[in-house]
């Protein structure tokens, strides 16, 4: 529709106002974007919308977990945590169901995707429908609790925008598939009870996890870790060697920041990150990547 303009005057002031544009019905005056509006567009395409594209590159598919959930669900049984967390990286997208060479499957399957002694795995697969954190259809496939792991949009899902994080499927399977002993399963489940402290923005651990000031953060001291990670005073110096002594494709899975003045722990996004700018996740995965200075 072309413009419509005319000489307009103001009736109560006798002003002439000249040739402007007169609106259609329902049409709106356009107002150029302020410089806070500009700045704001040109961070969401700069920091956020690329984010997705730069794990999709980096770290690979992804599953949302319920962590602190999951944990209380198990007693804080790390080891069976860590198995589900493991199992649910060969989950379907949106349905829960367990997928291996390309076809949903029963449970005797499960000892080929655990890779474990047959013994073994009947404690796991007793261990993980005791929980209820598996199930079997009226086919007898396998399916997981999406209560505590789910794969698809949780834009519209309550639970898990409250609390969750990416855990991402190649950094779990690396993790498992490196330990020699699947006794070890229980140590690398004490990644996931560091979860509820990681910093959203900087992945540390801290006792202030929405802190985006790093001069804010609160770090804890040698005590709160060990009641975060489970160990007792005897043994903590032998547990956080074990935890930094973990590699994820040829990375430390955890990385010590110090000075003289803070200890602090960083882990890798690897494994799981659940931060919302790119910039973050690109300098945190730098510190992972750097070598020399030996």
């Amino acid at each position: 529709m072309a413009n419509t303009y005319k000489n307009l005057v103001d009736h109560e002031t006798g002003e002439v106002l000249g040739e402007r544009k007169v609106l259609e019905p329902g049409e709106k005056v356009w107002h150029p974007p302020t410089t806070s509006q500009k700045e704001g567009w040109e961070y969401v395409c700069g920091e956020i919308t690329p984010l997705p594209f730069y794990l999709q590159e980096q770290f690979g598919n992804f599953v949302h977990s319920r962590y602190d959930a999951l944990l209380k669900r198990t007693n804080y049984d790390t080891a069976t945590a860590f198995r589900f967390i493991y199992l649910c990286t060969y989950m379907e997208y949106d349905t829960g169901y367990i997928v291996w060479g390309g076809k949903r499957i029963n449970s005797h399957y499960l000892a080929d995707i655990f890779n474990v002694h047959k013994n073994t795995i009947t404690n796991i697969k007793k261990k993980l429908f005791d929980y209820q954190l598996i199930f079997e259809d009226h086919d007898q496939n396998i399916y997981v609790n999406m209560e505590y792991c789910y794969k698809g949009d949780i834009s519209n899902n309550k639970q898990y925008r409250q609390q969750c994080t990416r855990i991402f499927n190649n950094g779990i399977q690396n993790l498992y598939n490196n330990t020699s002993d699947f006794r070890d399963h229980k140590m690398l489940g004490k990644l996931l009870l560091l979860l509820p402290y990681v910093n959203i923005y900087h992945n540390v651990i801290c006792l202030n996890i929405k802190e985006r000031d790093w001069d804010k953060l609160v770090i804890p001291n040698s005590v709160q870790m060990d009641q975060i990670i489970h160990t007792s005073l005897n043994n903590n110096q032998k547990q956080m060697k074990k935890l930094l002594d973990i590699e994820v494709n040829g990375e430390p899975a955890i990385l010590v920041i110090k000075h003289k003045n803070v200890h602090m722990y960083a882990i890798n996004p690897r494994i799981y990150y659940g931060g919302t700018k790119l910039s973050d996740v690109q300098e945190l995965s730098g510190m992972f990547q750097a070598k020399g200075g030996n």
